[in-house]
């Protein structure tokens, strides 16, 4: 197995008022989302998370990381204003190079990530 890798401490955070890291939530299963706005089959997984979320809560959290496609989609205005629109409660990683994407491997939109409660 291979421990899930960190989050870089340099990228800004939304929906929470600090930094977020993954050793924070051992104890917990961690699902990532890997979305951006602009992707429809993100938007569409949304009301899915938030029923996991809701109906998990005591043992799941969820954290979306976002990666812009496009240029407009690195606006933090822009992102809040999804936030909002979409009704996202959870904290949302704003992954502007793509370091927390690359880091994982993901090659596609939507991609989730599921952490078990040790790391990996």
């Amino acid at each position: 197995m291979v421990r899930a890798p960190e989050f870089p401490k340099d990228l800004t955070w939304l929906n929470v008022d600090r930094s977020l890291s993954l050793k924070a939530f051992r104890g917990r299963i961690v699902l990532l989302d890997f979305w951006t706005y602009g992707c429809i089959n993100c938007i569409h997984s949304l009301p899915d998370l938030k029923y996991l979320e809701q109906k998990y809560s005591d043992r799941l959290t969820i954290l979306s990381v976002h990666s812009a496609k496009f240029e407009n989609e690195n606006s933090i205005d822009n992102i809040r204003q999804a936030i909002l629109r979409y009704e996202i409660a959870h904290p949302v990683l704003v992954d502007r190079n793509f370091k927390v994407w690359e880091s994982y491997a993901v090659r596609a939109y939507p991609t989730f990530v599921l952490i078990d409660p040790k790391g990996y």
